[in-house]
């Protein structure tokens, strides 16, 4: 069905359009098989390239995010900025711009009466595409990697061969490097747009056949089997890396989330050192390749409904609270016993003095494992006094302060649950009342939407 389907669309739109390709695709030569690992090194360069750009555009991503989040900034004002600064990088390099396909064909030198570009400005056209891709993408402009990955490619490949036959023609006669002939640099153009395609998107054999099919000469299929093999090898060892740690970190994730309530005294938490998210990657593989099919604005949405929503509203009332007197090993095991994370440090009088976590007690764990006379019985103020970190308390909101101000105090301090208190004493203490976290901030937005969907 999906030959069928690939057959019939093609006859539409060659009826429709004609049957000229997108862009111009120069002549393929292959002089001899002696460059053949001139292919395989650029194969290597362009699975390093790829990576560059992978790498770019996920920094770009937390940069971005970061700057929302500390500031405030509404999202709706990241694809101006990005269009702003793309624009201005386009007044010096005109070229990164999309005009269909004719700027490869640009690159190319396929075109007639069109000046070629020198290796230094094809190299400078790499890096600044990448930062404007990436910076295009983070911003929430619509747009993915396929098109960018040819031009990427075909000006990496292009200056690679242009290099490669000023080195021939320049050699040393001392290396004879002036008998190997070599191709001409639009055949390590065309090469170098398969293999930057095979090593961003990851999808080998549709850049093998897509250039094949393009160039129909057999030739090709040699030197492009290496240099396509080579850069996917590069980048799917980064991308299986990274498809491991993510999915280990949902996993964490997941296993550090808050229990269920039960029928007792206590609420359930999670580390504050712990930020947790439901958020899935920024992108996934279908999106990665074409953005314009994953334009999603359910944050906008849900941050509408946590401007609507007190604290008061969504913070749970049971937790776990111990005294400074306690003892550390009844304080774990009434943490074990509930399923908490967490217990919330009062005073006789309920008044928030601090928050331990088991990974503070993890900690001092080990550093008391290295102490020979360790008393056997811990206090938790033994714990607290350790360090000035130690069951401080960053931040705490109050009941009247809605969730999208409280979530946004959240992130500036790395924490995923913060105390909520009637008022403030001094130093973030105050009359215990409740406990704000994650969980309980997406459960109310959630309520509150589906609610007013039923009218």
């Amino acid at each position: 069905m999906v030959i069928l389907s690939a057959v019939i669309a093609s006859v539409i739109s060659q009826l429709g359009l004609g049957s000229e390709p997108a862009f111009k695709v120069p002549d393929y030569d292959f002089r001899s098989p002696g460059e053949l690992p001139l292919y395989l090194l650029l194969g290597i360069l362009c699975g390093l390239i790829s990576l560059t750009l992978s790498k770019c555009t996920s920094y770009m991503f937390v940069i971005v995010d970061n700057i929302q989040k500390t500031f405030g900034i509404p999202k709706a004002v990241f694809p101006v900025l990005g269009g702003l600064t793309t624009g201005m990088i386009a007044l010096a390099y005109p070229e990164i711009l999309y005009w269909g396909f004719e700027n490869v064909d640009t690159l190319l030198e396929s075109r007639p009466f069109v000046k070629g570009l020198s290796v230094d400005l094809l190299l400078q056209l790499v890096a600044v595409k990448i930062v404007a891709t990436s910076l295009c993408r983070a911003s929430g402009l619509v747009g993915g990697y396929y098109a960018p990955s040819l031009f990427i490619g075909a000006a990496t490949g292009m200056a690679y061969g242009k290099f490669i036959s000023f080195a021939v023609a320049e050699a040393n006669p001392t290396f004879h490097l002036s008998i190997l002939e070599v191709a001409s640099p639009q055949a390590y153009g065309l090469v170098g747009m398969a293999s930057t395609l095979a090593g961003v998107c990851q999808v080998p054999l549709t850049a093998v056949l897509l250039l094949f099919e393009l160039t129909q000469d057999y030739r090709i299929v040699l030197p492009l089997l290496g240099a396509v093999g080579l850069s996917s090898w590069i980048t799917s060892g980064q991308t299986g890396r990274r498809g491991v740690r993510e999915t280990k970190e949902l996993r964490e994730e997941r296993s550090n989330r808050t229990q269920p309530e039960i029928s007792s005294g206590y609420t359930s938490s999670v580390p504050s050192t712990y930020i947790l998210t439901d958020e899935e990657p920024y992108v996934n593989s279908l999106c990665e390749i074409e953005s314009s099919l994953c334009i999603d604005d359910s944050n906008i949405e849900t941050e509408e409904y946590k401007k609507r929503i007190f604290v008061s509203e969504a913070m749970r009332t049971r937790y776990v609270t111990v005294f400074s007197s306690t003892l550390l090993k009844e304080a774990v095991t009434l943490m074990l016993e509930e399923k908490q994370a967490c217990a919330l440090i009062v005073d006789n009088n309920n008044i928030l003095m601090g928050l331990m976590t088991l990974e503070d007690i993890q900690e001092f764990s080990k550093v008391a494992k290295g102490k020979r006379n360790r008393p056997k019985e811990v206090l938790v103020s033994e714990l607290c006094s350790l360090a000035d970190k130690k069951c401080r308390v960053p931040w705490t909101a109050t009941p009247c302060m809605d969730l999208f101000s409280a979530e946004m105090i959240m992130n500036r301090h790395s924490v995923s649950h913060v105390p909520v208190v009637s008022e403030h004493v001094k130093e973030n203490t105050g009359y215990l009342v409740g406990l704000l976290d994650r969980d309980s901030i997406r459960l109310a937005s959630r309520a509150l939407a589906t609610r007013e969907s039923l009218g």
